[in-house]
């Protein structure tokens, strides 16, 4: 049985640098956003996790309601009602732990300016490729760089030059009215808000698209589990400024509520 390891606040653990978890980054993690003691998205957080260990072979053999107590017990050591959840999977030896501890919220802008490098491209047929792994300090050095410079965040490319997700989250697009995100094929990966603003909107096209895109597009906007959705105000390219109301923007406002009410018919206390 997977061994569960809560880490409460103030608390370390330990891990073997000559284990793959520690020496290779070997592992797996998931970040699912709690208000007032409730998960928003459990259902298919755990999922995503359960399908991406089964992929990779790094053993969970816990099951979700042992999951859940010890998120549970957590939260209620520690008093917090609101905060990001993370879930590590990480391999050592033959075996995997799975660590348990809390992030606080961090402070997200009203909106967000990207900066378009299709410099360091993304590769979609890598066997990692749309799987959420403890391998992200290329994410994180392109955010970094981002961030110094005064953006949000980095629209990247795959290998074939297709627009494809930043750093942290999906991509969505409206263009002439009608709403795509680039499609799986790309290498992107699979989101958990990605796939509720697909299902709540039903007509989405997700396609392979370049960078005439970003032109193209009356407004655009990010997902991820700590943001939801976030209108973009502009994106920077290496030869143009593409600018946006997004967050004025009638379909975004109206995806904006229809997923405040899905996050309330998908809550899991805990």
């Amino acid at each position: 049985m997977t061994e569960i390891i809560k880490i409460a606040a103030g608390q370390s653990v330990t891990l073997d640098p000559l284990q793959s978890g520690f020496a290779h980054g070997y592992g797996l993690f998931e970040t699912i956003q709690m208000r007032q003691r409730k998960l928003l998205f459990w259902l298919p957080h755990w999922a995503r996790l359960q399908h991406s260990a089964q992929c990779l072979g790094l053993p969970l053999t816990c099951s979700a309601t042992a999951v859940l107590q010890a998120i549970g017990e957590l939260v209620a050591a520690d008093a917090i009602d609101s905060a990001l959840i993370k879930l590590s999977l990480v391999r050592e030896g033959q075996a995997c732990r799975l660590f348990v501890y809390v992030r606080p919220l961090g402070a997200v802008p009203a909106v967000a300016e990207l900066r378009f490098d299709p410099a360091c491209p993304i590769n979609q047929y890598s066997i990692l490729a749309g799987h959420k792994t403890h391998n992200y300090m290329e994410n994180m050095s392109l955010q970094a760089t981002a961030r110094a410079a005064g953006a949000y965040d980095v629209l990247r490319v795959n290998t074939a030059g297709e627009l494809a997700e930043t750093t942290i989250g999906n991509i969505f697009f409206v263009v002439d009215g009608a709403l795509s995100t680039p499609a799986l094929a790309t290498g992107i990966l699979p989101g958990v808000i990605r796939q509720e603003i697909i299902a709540l909107h039903g007509a989405t096209h997700q396609g392979q698209f370049h960078a005439d895109r970003i032109q193209q597009a009356e407004a655009a906007f990010l997902t991820h589990s700590g943001c939801g959705i976030l209108p973009v105000s502009s994106i920077v390219g290496p030869s143009f400024v593409q600018h946006y109301a997004s967050a004025e923007h009638p379909l975004l406002l109206r995806l904006q509520a229809d997923l405040m009410r899905a996050e309330r018919a998908a809550w899991q206390a805990v």
